[in-house]
């Protein structure tokens, strides 16, 4: 039997070890010539600064610097009016907070109430209302009947301001609720 011998076929050039390298050390090089280069224009520069005649430049000791900016705001100082609105509050540094007005909500005819969700059924809407009664929030379940049958809506107030709506949307948010917010006419 004839012995044969099979021959590797032995790939022409360098492997791309060899050609990484190689780039890796011309761009090393480049950015060296590059940054050497702008080292001596650097020192170029400073050197055509320093050789600037010394009699310019003011005597070291001599002078004092100067502000003007201290002049300058007492020139541009802007004179506030006092408030129209009673309501507001100014705050001085030497009037105590029992001395100054308190801010008080303007009355409003009207309430805010929210609501959180409406239901079919009687039961999901009570359980609704349990979890949002945990949440500390003043939640009532309220039944309309229209067209379409009788719905329960669970409604969560009422408020008198915005900032205690926006207290309770942010709970009801927690929630992965997104309620409506109703404007109704105060009682009492």
């Amino acid at each position: 039997m004839a012995r044969r011998t099979s021959r590797r076929s032995q790939p022409s050039g360098k492997p791309a070890w060899v050609w990484f390298v190689l780039g890796i050390f011309v761009g090393g090089f480049g950015v060296f010539v590059f940054l050497l280069n702008d080292i001596k224009t650097g020192q170029m520069q400073v050197a055509k600064r320093t050789e600037k005649p010394v009699a310019d430049k003011p005597a070291p000791g001599g002078s004092k610097p100067r502000f003007d900016f201290y002049k300058l705001l007492e020139e541009n100082e802007v004179k506030v009016p006092e408030p129209k609105n009673p309501q507001v509050r100014v705050r001085e540094g030497d009037k105590s907070a029992e001395d100054s007005p308190v801010r008080t909500e303007p009355k409003s005819d009207l309430v805010y109430i929210l609501q959180a969700a409406s239901f079919r059924d009687k039961a999901e809407a009570e359980r609704l209302r349990a979890q949002l009664m945990l949440a500390n929030l003043d939640v009532k379940v309220e039944s309309a009947t229209d067209n379409r049958g009788t719905w329960h809506r669970v409604l969560v107030g009422p408020y008198t301001n915005r900032s205690k709506v926006a207290k309770a949307r942010s709970v009801l948010a927690e929630h992965r609720l997104m309620p409506l917010v109703l404007k109704r006419p105060a009682q009492g």
